[in-house]
């Protein structure tokens, strides 16, 4: 039997940083998606390999007892994918030799194909072995998953959206996640040309938070409020309000030290060709930005974009979450 299942990325519209400390966030799938493929075997091994776009396939295998080890540290490459085979395997007491094929993006724009791919992988096994588990378990399990891997670093909000798609919000480290009945958000998506590592900027505002506690849990709060209230204002497609609690967040996320010129250029770029809102999306450093404009405005804010030295992405926001490829 071959199971393939697909996950979508994800891109954080408001609320970074504060979502790692148990505060509320928004966030958006993108239709970037990324797929695992698992075969059972009689080999009473798990081989994993993983295709990225114009790069040659290369295979990494485990024995059995190795996946289910819980010291074992694995590839960098495949981290992700044997982390979720060997909480499965261990959680739902299961055992079977496995070939394992993951696509994954072209380019990492930094929209969480590390979280996606770790939702996927759970499908497909779910799938493969008749569990039966529920969006809510895969969810627990895919978080548990992320945090071996990241060293608790992770908030899930990634993993909350590749499962349940579309645009959800989502508190308290997935005590609350709220999958929302909205319009597809109209945003302009731009990758800045520079990757980051997400963990590097968590541990420095982490650091900033130990150092200054009573000046930031304020902006978090604030962040707090912006959220609730772009929550409304994507209900009503309220442009302009979107754009200027974008504009706000963005102010704050400078406060904490992580916006970059990579990202600072596109977004002064875009505002000044009329956007209403711009501001990054993640942890900062680099990765991706995203605007708001009205249609009349669009493809002047494009092309701003572009020649302040972004890519400007063509995806489509709002889309499913995991699902069993037919």
């Amino acid at each position: 039997m071959i199971v393939t299942a697909s996950a979508p990325g994800k891109l954080m519209l408001f609320g970074e940083h504060a979502v790692v400390y148990g505060y509320p966030c928004l966030v958006t799938t993108v239709d970037l998606r990324v797929s695992t493929t698992i075969e059972r075997t009689q080999s009473g091994t798990i081989d994993i390999a993983p295709s990225l776009p114009g790069e040659a396939e290369q295979h990494y295998l485990f024995t059995l007892d190795e996946i289910v080890q819980s010291n074992v540290i694995f590839p960098k490459a495949v981290s992700f994918v044997a982390s979720a085979i060997a909480h499965f395997f261990r959680r739902y007491n299961v055992r079977s030799g496995l070939h394992i094929m993951t696509t994954g993006l072209a380019k990492n724009y930094g929209l969480g194909s590390s979280s996606a791919i770790t939702v996927a992988t759970i499908a497909a096994l779910n799938a493969l072995f008749n569990v039966q588990l529920s969006s809510r378990e895969i969810f627990d399990l895919a978080f548990a998953v992320v945090l071996d891997v990241q060293r608790g670093t992770a908030s899930g909000f990634d993993v909350a959206a590749a499962v349940y798609g579309g645009t959800v919000y989502y508190s308290k480290r997935g005590d609350i996640i709220e999958p929302l009945e909205l319009p597809a958000p109209s945003f302009i998506v731009g990758y800045s040309g520079e990757k980051v590592s997400t963990t590097d900027y968590v541990e420095q505002v982490r650091r900033l938070y130990q150092q200054m506690p009573t000046l930031i849990e304020p902006i978090f709060a604030l962040m707090t409020t912006i959220v609730e209230q772009a929550r409304l204002a994507l209900h009503a497609g309220d442009h302009a309000e979107i754009g200027r609690l974008m504009n706000i967040n963005q102010g704050l996320l400078d406060s904490l030290g992580v916006n970059t010129l990579s990202l600072a250029r596109p977004i002064f770029a875009a505002r000044d060709a009329g956007a209403l809102g711009a501001k990054l999306s993640g942890a900062g450093g680099g990765d991706c930005m995203f605007a708001i404009a009205d249609d009349d405005a669009r493809g002047a804010v494009i092309t701003a974009m572009q020649s302040a030295g972004c890519e400007v992405l063509d995806v489509a926001l709002h889309t499913d979450g995991v699902c069993i490829d037919t």
